[in-house]
C-alpha cells in the first residue's frame, strides 16, 4: 500500500483547519490526527494556494 495515496477524510481536515487556526505545529497536529506530516504539508500548501488565490475583501463596516 502506497502510504502517499491514504484519504484525508472531511471530518479529520476541519480537526486540522481548527488546529492551524490555533497555530499548533505541523508536527502535534500530524500526531494527533494520524496523518503523515507529509500528507499534512501538502494539504497545508494546497490550502494556502487556494486561499491567495482568492480576493481579499476587507470585513470593516461602514461606521454611520
Amino acid at each position: 500500500q502506497d502510504s502517499s495515496k491514504k484519504t484525508v477524510f472531511p471530518e479529520t481536515k476541519k480537526l486540522i483547519d481548527k488546529f492551524l487556526l490555533e497555530k499548533i505545529s505541523l508536527a502535534g497536529i500530524a500526531r494527533v490526527t494520524d496523518v503523515s506530516e507529509k500528507c499534512l504539508q501538502d494539504y497545508v500548501n494546497a490550502q494556502y494556494a487556494e486561499s491567495s488565490r482568492q480576493p481579499q475583501f476587507n470585513s470593516k463596516k461602514k461606521e454611520k
